[in-house]
């Protein structure tokens, strides 16, 4: 059985894997998609076990849990389809990183910070870039329009990794998801 703090990283990880899903769907069924994980987030897994699994202990009910999917629902409602991808996939795969190496790869903590260490923040950017590249290449390849220049992806995963180190309450997945994808959406032009 895989124990509870890695269960929420690696399920953090798998669910980024529904972003490839926006090459060929429409912005509708996109945005379908995205509504069902607000439902799944807030209704349906508050009312089984894998909540109490998931939950880290003192977490209040406005945590990551809830926050992830709105950091989804906004990409795909505000961002084209290969750059909302992409920004999914940097946040999700780099924070799933970050948490796993971070914990499991005993390193420094960064500057002092309470949960970011030198390990687990260069995963984030490893990883994150890594697998923001692989999701761009396939989204754009199956109809999600346009990418950005690889630096971009890099830049997009550094940006999220450096929000990562600043506490914005609730939860840190919409200011990383924001991150990505507003460096995304300006190497884009999508902001002007």
């Amino acid at each position: 059985m895989i124990p509870s703090a890695d269960l929420r990283p690696l399920l953090h990880a798998v669910t980024g894997l529904f972003a490839l899903c926006l090459g060929f769907l429409s912005w509708e069924l996109g945005m379908v998609g995205a509504c069902l994980g607000l439902l799944a987030g807030w209704v349906v897994i508050p009312m089984t076990s894998l909540e109490a699994r998931l939950r880290r202990p003192g977490e209040p009910f406005l945590g990551g849990l809830r926050t992830y999917p709105v950091a989804v629902f906004l990409l795909v409602l505000l961002l084209p389809s290969t750059i909302a991808a992409t920004a999914w996939v940097v946040f999700a795969a780099g924070d799933a990183a970050a948490s796993l190496v971070g914990r499991h790869v005993k390193a420094p903590a960064v500057f002092g910070h309470r949960k970011a260490t030198w390990s687990g923040t260069p995963a984030f950017v490893v990883v994150g870039t890594l697998a923001g590249l692989g999701a761009q290449a396939f989204v754009a390849a199956t109809g999600g329009g346009p990418g950005v220049r690889w630096a971009f992806v890099v830049a997009a995963a550094v940006a999220a990794a450096l929000v990562d180190l600043v506490r914005i309450p609730p939860d840190d997945n919409v200011p990383n998801a924001a991150a990505a994808g507003l460096v995304l959406a300006w190497a884009a032009g999508v902001l002007g």
